[in-house]
């Protein structure tokens, strides 16, 4: 089982991923020119184009990470208890984390979606429809016309999000399916590996990263399986090393690690010719990927598994990562993931779009214009609205909603297992 310390850890990266997240999609919603290496096939890029800088306004590198974790979490209790020979605690611990890691993400979800149906019901999406930014109107919801549709649209998209992969009321929970699933592939691996040798599991890790890297539909295979897999490889080096991981390579290689990581995630989304390193690793990749494959996937998914490594190795970017305010962001990620889009198509909406609402422009037709933003201060005030609401409501969804969730998985799950009274013991989630 993880140590304090190293739930810890992992609790912070978590929390820098959902930030990354959260300012990967306010790029795509704002300044979605910056998903290019450049202006131009000849012009001179902005700052957050350049190597580094481009983590700044990328998400698809921490949708990675968030992978990495499912898959590093929720393996290394089955892989601890197996190496100390305790296969029938592996098994049971598998069985329990299957049904409660299932309920740990519908329940949210369910209620993430309802608040986002609340929202567009009551007509908060409505200055969404008009706004200049193309993202933000994709994700716009229209209010019902009868109480009667209303309600028939949230029990569609209520289960939408797991039968279909798609939730009009937030784009963004595509992942939550693939989360899912990536965690019972994680339960299904323990489970045919658990009384095999490490060395025979290692084998098969790597049958099942072949596996990914080669299942290129959509991006699904790099996206998930390459980064769960990943997870459990560095979950198997935990529980191998222990303690000494972070002792076990010469200083500065952890640090490159983790540098050479964030620069193999900072591959552009278009138009990767249009800059010489791009172009360069576009070249790199394309042979050693199947034909048709989406290559930033792949690239996505070495940089953030290499990072993944660094900072496993890394003593330093350990003691970061357990700092108290990088915890915090740690404790609200998932919160701060399910809301956050709803938040922009309405608070931040309101906000940066405000004047232009207010003085409303039409063409020569008489017809209403789109709205356009405020000016550059205008737009950085609105952020930092944005950010400490959004924040502030994820506490709270800790502070007030989470609890309850708890204790119902767990009287849920205790009944299920025909137990007299719910047990006190903590859940690997």
């Amino acid at each position: 089982m993880p140590s304090a310390r190293d739930a810890n850890w992992i609790d912070g990266l978590r929390g820098v991923a959902s930030f990354m997240v959260v300012c990967g999609h306010l790029c795509t919603a704002f300044a979605p020119y910056l998903h290019s290496p450049a202006q131009g096939p000849n012009g001179t890029p902005y700052l957050f184009q350049y190597p580094f800088f481009r983590l700044c306004v990328g998400g698809r590198s921490a949708v990675a990470l968030f992978f990495l974790i499912t898959g590093y979490v929720n393996s290394i209790g089955p892989l601890s208890k197996a190496k100390n020979g305790d296969v029938d605690a592996a098994f049971t611990g598998i069985a329990r984390s299957a049904l409660a890691r299932s309920l740990t993400l519908i329940i949210p979800t369910t209620i993430a979606t309802f608040f986002s149906w609340f929202l567009a019901n009551t007509n908060a999406y409505k200055m969404a429809e008009h706004v200049d930014a193309t993202w933000i109107r994709q994700g716009y919801h229209r209010q019902e016309p009868t109480f009667k549709a209303a309600i028939s649209s949230l029990l569609w998209y209520e289960q939408s999000t797991w039968t279909t992969g798609w939730n009009e009321y937030d784009g963004t929970q595509w992942t939550l399916p693939l989360f899912l699933q990536g965690a019972f592939l994680v339960y299904l691996t323990m489970l045919a590996t658990a009384m095999v040798t490490p060395t025979a599991r290692r084998l098969v890790f790597t049958a099942l990263y072949i596996f990914g890297w080669l299942s290129y539909k959509e991006g699904i295979g790099p996206t998930k399986t390459l980064n769960i897999v990943f997870g459990m490889v560095v979950a198997d080096l935990h529980v191998t090393l222990g303690p000494s991981a972070t002792s076990t390579l010469p200083a500065p290689l952890p640090a490159l690690l983790i540098l050479f990581g964030m620069f193999l995630a900072c591959y552009p989304q278009d138009n990767p010719e249009w800059a010489p390193w791009t172009r360069f690793m576009r070249d790199l990749m394309l042979p050693i990927t199947p034909h048709g494959a989406d290559i930033r996937r792949h690239w996505d998914s070495l940089g953030a598994s290499t990072v993944l490594l660094g900072i496993f190795f890394s003593g330093t970017a350990r003691r970061i990562l357990t700092s108290p305010i990088v915890n915090f962001l740690g404790r609200v990620s998932f919160p701060v993931y399910l809301l956050h889009n709803q938040l922009i198509k309405s608070i931040l909406v309101w906000m940066i779009y405000l004047p232009s609402a207010l003085n409303p422009q039409y063409n020569e037709h008489g017809e209403k214009l789109d709205l356009v933003r405020g000016s550059t201060l205008h737009i950085v005030g609105s952020l930092c609205v944005f950010y400490y609401v959004l924040y502030r409501l994820a506490y709270a969804w800790t502070l007030w909603l989470d609890p309850v969730i708890a204790r119902f998985v767990k009287k849920t799950t205790a009944w299920a297992y025909g137990e007299g009274r719910v047990s006190e013991k903590v859940l690997l989630l």
